[in-house]
C-alpha cells in the first residue's frame, strides 16, 4: 500500500512538470553547484579526470512500479482523461502488473489519439492479441482469476467464453452502461472488485460478474 502511495505521488509530480534529478558534477574537481548542502563533493580523482564518487541523475519516478505500465498508464490517464480506460492510475498500474507479461500487455496499447474508439482500442479491451500481445480475453481473465480466484476454476474456459461476446467500440470506465452481461460490464465490475474495501463486499461483486450485472462505476480523478 504504501508502494502504491508513493506512486501516486509520483504520478501526480509528474502531471505537473516537476523532475527529481541529482546534482550534476560542477568543474573538473568533481564539486556540486550547490554548495554548502551537505552533500559529499567527491572532489578525489579516479585517475581519468572523472570523480571517484560522481552517481547518475536519479530518473524520475512514473506512477507504476514496472517501467512499462508507468509509461502506459501515464499516457493513457493523460490523453484518454474524457474517455477514461482505467478508474484510477493506481487501478491502471494494478491492472498491468497483474499480467503475466506486463510488457507484452503495454507494448500493444500505446494511446495514439484522445478520441473515443482511438483510447478504447489502447485499453483492456482494445486489441485481440498475438505477436507478444496480451489481448483483452486473456487481460479480462487474469484480471478475473486474479480478483476472484475462488468463482474461476478454468482460465482457459472463461478465454473461450470471452471471445464469443463482442468489443465495443468505445468504453469508457466511468460511464454507466445499459448492456448486462458485455464485456465492458466486466471489466467496470473487476474495477469495482479492485476497489472493494473487504473481502465480503469483493465476493459479492465477484457474484454480480458471473450474473452480469452492472453497477453504477465511480472514476477517482488522479490529476
Amino acid at each position: 500500500m504504501r508502494a502504491r502511495r508513493a506512486a501516486a505521488c509520483a504520478f501526480a509530480a509528474w502531471v505537473a512538470g516537476c523532475q527529481v534529478v541529482a546534482p550534476l558534477p560542477d568543474g573538473e574537481d568533481g564539486a556540486t553547484s550547490a554548495e554548502g548542502d551537505g552533500i559529499d563533493s567527491g572532489a578525489g580523482d579516479a585517475g581519468d579526470g572523472s570523480p571517484e564518487s560522481w552517481a547518475p541523475p536519479a530518473q524520475e519516478a512514473g506512477p507504476c512500479e514496472i517501467a512499462a505500465c508507468s509509461a502506459h498508464c501515464a499516457r493513457s490517464m493523460d490523453l484518454c482523461e474524457l474517455t477514461p480506460q482505467y478508474p484510477s492510475v493506481e487501478a491502471c498500474c494494478t491492472v498491468c502488473e497483474v499480467m503475466p507479461s506486463p510488457g507484452g500487455y503495454a507494448g500493444c496499447r500505446a494511446p495514439e489519439t484522445g478520441d473515443p474508439a482511438g483510447c478504447t482500442a489502447a485499453g483492456p479491451l482494445g486489441p485481440e492479441g498475438g505477436a507478444g500481445c496480451v489481448g483483452r480475453c486473456e487481460a479480462m481473465c487474469t484480471l478475473y482469476a486474479a480478483v476472484c480466484p475462488m468463482e474461476l476454476a478454468d482460465i482457459a474456459a472463461c478465454e473461450a467464453l470471452c471471445a464469443a461476446l463482442p468489443a465495443p467500440q468505445v468504453f469508457e470506465a466511468c460511464g454507466s452502461l445499459a448492456v448486462e452481461g458485455s464485456l465492458g460490464c466486466s471489466t467496470q465490475q473487476i474495477y469495482a472488485a479492485l476497489g472493494a474495501v473487504d473481502k465480503k463486499a469483493r465476493d459479492k461483486v465477484c457474484r454480480d460478474i458471473l450474473e452480469g450485472r452492472c453497477p453504477k462505476p465511480a472514476c477517482v480523478d488522479s490529476h
